[in-house]
């Protein structure tokens, strides 16, 4: 069972006011909160024209982004890390914890470890958190 003290209420609270939509989970981080929705509100929660996330980002006062949730590990993955071409996910089994191993071109490295790993630490804390699972990134040379 989940614990929720007064600001996670307060967040999930002025979230659901400026969006109508209600997330599943939420995580802060030194720049940004990143919100779980469900697959089928995040264009609602994302709003026309992104209008809603300039609104929240307003209240906040930092970056917010919107993912969408799966129960599903490799969809999870796949919409955290929607704007980065995943050519491979291996999942194994390691001492009771999952592992995956995304397999990324060199040149979406960046992106998928984000500003001070805060993308790469995000996922992890979801992952560990959903799933018991830990993520590793591979890179690969695109061929020219």
């Amino acid at each position: 069972m989940v614990e929720l003290n007064g600001d996670d209420l307060s967040m999930f609270s002025n979230f659901e006011r400026i969006t109508h939509v209600m997330p599943s989970d939420y995580l802060v981080t030194d720049t940004s909160l990143i919100f779980l929705v469900s697959q089928d509100s995040l264009g609602k929660a994302i709003g026309k024209h992104a209008s809603n996330i300039e609104k929240l980002k307003v209240l906040f006062r930092k970056r917010v982004i919107i993912v969408a949730d799966s129960k599903d590990l490799e969809v999870f993955v796949r919409n955290f890390f929607g704007n980065i071409a995943i050519h491979g996910i291996e999942i194994r089994d390691v001492m009771g914890e999952q592992a995956i191993m995304l397999t990324i071109d060199e040149k979406d490295r960046g992106i998928a470890i984000g500003r001070d790993g805060e993308r790469i630490k995000a996922a992890k804390a979801f992952l560990k958190k959903k799933f018991n699972a830990t993520v590793h990134l591979r890179t690969r040379r695109a061929a020219f």
